[in-house]
């Protein structure tokens, strides 16, 4: 029997970011080799573009078919692990992406529902972070940039036949990380931060939770 294929992806640095958190917790998940027992996990670090979801994300879930799908961003103003339960189908297109560009709509996908609900076993999620002593936040609206747009279209394409575990969440900075930008004269509004080992501790978590979620779905098909 194949095993699940979890895909987890973060974020690179964007305008008022010049450090992302999901960046390295990605790279270090990777280096470190770790997978989940019983499944297989790949990691990516995305792009923050408009056009990240037709450029990147789509073309690798039609490539790696994988069974369950989470994704980090940063929000500075989170104070723990912020599980987010409602993508909203809107975007701002005021804020430039990393390159510069504006979102050319104020919708991720037209005539889409108003709100798609995550997919992400969150109860399950909830109670592992706490019984690992990780701060854990609940957020209904993940804003309206590059997070929220990810989130929409991910749950929009697992609503039309996708993975069916999908789901965002969002994560602080980590401590290094605001030491560090301090340190070379950044003025960062940060609402708490995450040690290293904590964060990562946390993705270990939520991909293992999202391993439980799809096993039984998985042996019916496999």
């Amino acid at each position: 029997m194949s095993k699940p294929l979890i895909l987890a992806t973060g974020f690179g640095v964007f305008p008022g970011a010049p450090e992302n958190p999901t960046t390295w917790a990605m790279h270090e998940i990777e280096r470190s080799g770790w997978q989940p027992a019983g499944a297989h996990l790949v990691t990516r670090t995305l792009p923050v573009r408009f056009d990240l979801w037709d450029g990147e994300l789509q073309p690798l879930l039609a490539t790696a078919r994988p069974d369950a799908v989470v994704s980090f961003g940063l929000s500075a103003k989170a104070k723990g692990i912020t599980l987010e339960s409602t993508a909203r189908n809107r975007v701002a297109t005021e804020r430039p992406d990393f390159t510069g560009a504006c979102s050319v709509s104020d919708c991720a996908v037209d005539s889409g529902a108003e709100i798609l609900p995550t997919r992400l076993p969150l109860r399950d999620i909830s109670e592992r972070l706490y019984d690992a002593g990780i701060p854990i936040g609940r957020s209904d609206d993940a804003g309206d940039y590059l997070c929220n747009l990810l989130f929409y279209r991910l749950m929009d394409f697992a609503e039309a036949g996708g993975p069916k575990v999908a789901g965002f969440i969002h994560v602080p900075y980590l401590d290094t990380q605001v030491a560090r930008l301090a340190a070379a004269g950044h003025g960062l509004e940060y609402g708490g931060t995450l040690s290293e080992t904590q964060l990562v501790q946390a993705v270990k978590i939520v991909v293992e939770c999202c391993v439980r979620a799809v096993q039984p779905a998985h042996a019916l098909t496999s």
